[in-house]
């Protein structure tokens, strides 16, 4: 993206469907919180954009994940290793009936 031109804003119903699906699958209570941004990367030899998800939860070091797609390429198996990366035991078939809102 250059100076100047209009940026694409991700799809706020997919963000929430991402969150919302790692919420479920986590059994996470309501005093955890799934942050999730999509960031556009101005540097050379860097991907053009990165979607950084994090988890935050009482009485733990916060725990993120970086993938180089965007929310909308979000697939069920980066999911999967979002999870994992996160220390989450979860059945390979965890996320098999996920469906990403484009």
């Amino acid at each position: 993206m250059l100076i100047g031109q209009t940026s694409r804003k991700p799809n706020l119903k997919t963000i929430r469907h991402l969150k919302q699906t790692l919420r479920d699958t986590l059994g996470l209570t309501d005093d955890a919180t799934i942050t999730l941004s999509e960031l556009a990367c101005l540097e050379e030899d860097c991907p053009p954009v990165e979607t950084v998800f994090g988890l935050l939860q009482p009485d733990a070091a916060q725990l993120q994940y970086k993938l180089h797609k965007t929310t909308a390429e979000i697939e069920a198996d980066d999911l999967l290793d979002i999870c994992k990366a996160w220390g989450f035991d979860l059945p390979d078939d965890a996320f098999a009936s996920f469906v990403n809102h484009r």
